[in-house]
C-alpha cells in the first residue's frame, strides 16, 4: 500500500474519485455518502494485514455462515448467520459471490507484494509437484469438459456453470491456503476454526428443532444443510486424533464436550451420509494408525464387544430405536425408504439413468452442460428444482456420465493423491500436532469421497472449502516431513527412518 501511495498522480487520482464519489451520494443518497470513505479506510487496512490473518479470517466466515445456496432450515427460518451467508456465497446482483472476489482478490495481493518484493509476508511453502500437477488437470479437464459438451455437443452454457464452478475454485482455494498457512504449526489454528464452525452450526440446529419447528408441529428433513456432514465429520476428527496422539486428561476431557456437541448437531440434522462418513474415516484412521496405547484398548474393547453384535443387529433390525437407532441407519442405508415395498427409490432409479448414461458414451462422456437420461422416468420434481436432470445426486456417477473415464480422471486425480501424501507424511510426522493434521486431513478426503458418492459433493461450496483445506494441509506437511521432496530443494543422500517409524497396523514403514 505504501508503494501506491508513493506514486504522487495515482495517489491523487484515487483521491479525486473518493471525493467525486462522495459528492455523487450527497446528491443521489446522502445516507450512502459516507461509503466511500469508508471502503478507503477498510482498504488501507486490508492492505496492511498479513495473507494469513485475512485468508483465516475468509476461511472462519465460509464455514461457520449459514450456507444460502444449499436452504438452510429448508428455507423456513433465517438464522442471524444468514445475511452473511447471503452475502458471502450468493451476493445478490454479482455474477460472481463475495466469496469467489475474497479469493481472487486475496490471490491477487499476494502476487502484487510478491512482485513489489514486500515483506509483510514470509515466503510461502512451494507446492509439491503431484499436487501441482493433480491440480492442473483439474482445471485443464474443466476446460476440455466446457469445450466438449457446450461448443461441440450442443450443451446448455446456462447451467454448465453449475456444474463445474465451485471444482473450478478448489485449485484456487489450495494456491491461497498454501500460501497463507505457515506450515503444520499452523494445524491448531485451522482445527480451533472449524470446531467453532460446527459448534455454531449444532447450536443453531438445535435451537431451529427443539425451540422453533417442534413446537408448531412441524417435521424437516434436516436442520442446517446437507454439506454440514463434513464439517462434522471434520470436527469430529480434529476432537478425536488429537486426544488419541496425545492422550493427555486435558485433551480428552476437550474431546469429550466437542463430541458432544457436534454429535448433537449430527442428530438434529439427520443426514445418514454423516454417520456413514464418520465411520468410514475411524476406520481408515485406525487401518494406518502404529500400534499406540490407545489403538490397542480400542481393539480390546471391539474383541470385547464383538460376539455381542450379532444379537445387536437382529433386536436393532426389527426394533430401529433407542439405543438400536443406530441399527435403523444401517437398515435404511442397506434397504432404502421403498425396497419392502417393491419398489425402488428416487436415488436407486436416478443412479440406474446416470450408469445408463455413461454407458452411451464411457470414453468421453457427454460433456457439460447436458442432462442425464432418463431410461427410467423420475418423479418430476422440477417445482422445487428446476434443472434436477444436470444434477444428479451422486457426483461420482456423474462425473463420469459427464466426463466418461478420461473427465472422470482428471477431476478426480487431487483426491488420491491428497489420500497418498496424508498417508505417507502421517509416518514420517513426529509432533501430535502434525501426526493428528495428518489424520484429520485424511478423514477430510474420506468424507470428501462419500460426499461427492452420496450427494451432490463435488458442487457443494463447503466440502470443497473443506477439501482444498485439507490438501493445502496435506502438501505442507508432507514438504515438511521429507514425505516428499521440495521443488526447492536438490535431492540429497538418502535419510534412514527413525527407528520408532511404523506403518498400517504397526509394520515398520
Amino acid at each position: 500500500m505504501e508503494a501506491i501511495l508513493s506514486r504522487t498522480p495515482l495517489f491523487y487520482a484515487l483521491l479525486a474519485m473518493m471525493v467525486l464519489a462522495t459528492v455523487g451520494l450527497l446528491v443521489v443518497a446522502p445516507a450512502l455518502a459516507p461509503l466511500p470513505m469508508l471502503g478507503a479506510v477498510g482498504g488501507w487496512w486490508v492492505c496492511r494485514q498479513p495473507l494469513r490473518t485475512l485468508t483465516l479470517a475468509l476461511f472462519a466466515a465460509a464455514v461457520t455462515v449459514d450456507l444460502v445456496p444449499e436452504v438452510p432450515y429448508e428455507g423456513d427460518w433465517q438464522s442471524p448467520l444468514y445475511f452473511p451467508g447471503k452475502l458471502l456465497y450468493t451476493l445478490p446482483g454479482m455474477s460472481l459471490p463475495l466469496l469467489d472476489l475474497g479469493i481472487l482478490g486475496l490471490l491477487g495481493l499476494m502476487i502484487y507484494r510478491r512482485a513489489m518484493r514486500m515483506t509483510i509476508d514470509p515466503t510461502p511453502f512451494p507446492i509439491s509437484r503431484p499436487v501441482l500437477i493433480a491440480l492442473g488437470v483439474l482445471v485443464a479437464t474443466i476446460v476440455w469438459l466446457q469445450v466438449w459438451g457446450i461448443g461441440i455437443n450442443g450443451g446448455v452454457g446456462r447451467v454448465s456453470k453449475t456444474q463445474w464452478h465451485q471444482m473450478l475454485v478448489l485449485p484456487l482455494m489450495v494456491l491461497l491456503f498454501n500460501a497463507a498457512l505457515r506450515g503444520p504449526d499452523d494445524f491448531r489454528t485451522v482445527g480451533r476454526i472449524i470446531i467453532v464452525g460446527c459448534c455454531t452450526k449444532a447450536f443453531l440446529g438445535a435451537w431451529f428443532i427443539v425451540m422453533i419447528a417442534r413446537p408448531r408441529g412441524y417435521y424437516f428433513e434436516y436442520a442446517t444443510t446437507h454439506s454440514d456432514s463434513v464439517l462434522y465429520v471434520t470436527g469430529l476428527a480434529i476432537a478425536i486424533w488429537s486426544w488419541a496422539e496425545k492422550p493427555i486428561r486435558k485433551h480428552f476431557w476437550r474431546m469429550v464436550w466437542v463430541c458432544s456437541v457436534i454429535f448433537m448437531g449430527m442428530h438434529y440434522n439427520d443426514r445418514r451420509l454423516a454417520y456413514v462418513s464418520f465411520n468410514l474415516g475411524l476406520f481408515a484412521c485406525f487401518f494406518i494408525s502404529p500400534w499406540s496405547g490407545v489403538k490397542r484398548k480400542a481393539a480390546r474393547i471391539a474383541l470385547l464387544v464383538l460376539p455381542l453384535l450379532p444379537l445387536y443387529l437382529s433386536i436393532g433390525w426389527q426394533n430401529p430405536q433407542g439405543i438400536f437407532g443406530p441399527v435403523g441407519i444401517f437398515k435404511s442405508l442397506v434397504e432404502g425408504e421403498n425396497l419392502a415395498k417393491g419398489q425402488l427409490d428416487y436415488r436407486d432409479i436416478e443412479n440406474i439413468d446416470v450408469v445408463a448414461t455413461w454407458q452411451r458414451n464411457p470414453i468421453l462422456g457427454t460433456g457439460w452442460g447436458h442432462t442425464f437420461d432418463e431410461v427410467i422416468k423420475l418423479p418430476d420434481i422440477s417445482h422445487a428444482f428446476a434443472d434436477y436432470l444436470y444434477f444428479p445426486h451422486n457426483s461420482v456417477l456423474s462425473m463420469l456420465a459427464f466426463g466418461g473415464v478420461l473427465g472422470f480422471s482428471g477431476l478426480w486425480m487431487w483426491v488420491p493423491i491428497g489420500i497418498f501424501l496424508a498417508v505417507r507424511a502421517y509416518h514420517r510426522a513426529h509432533p501430535p500436532e502434525h501426526r493428528a493434521g495428518g489424520l484429520v486431513a485424511l478423514s477430510v478426503f474420506v468424507a470428501y469421497i462419500n460426499q461427492s458418492f452420496g450427494d451432490m459433493g463435488n458442487i457443494s461450496w463447503l466440502a470443497n472449502l473443506l477439501a482444498a483445506m485439507a490438501l493445502a494441509c496435506t502438501n505442507q506437511l508432507a514438504l515438511s516431513t521429507g514425505a516428499w521432496p521440495s521443488p526447492l530443494t536438490q535431492p540429497g543422500p538418502e535419510v534412514s527412518e527413525p527407528e520408532n517409524s511404523t506403518g498400517p497396523m504397526g509394520t515398520p514403514a
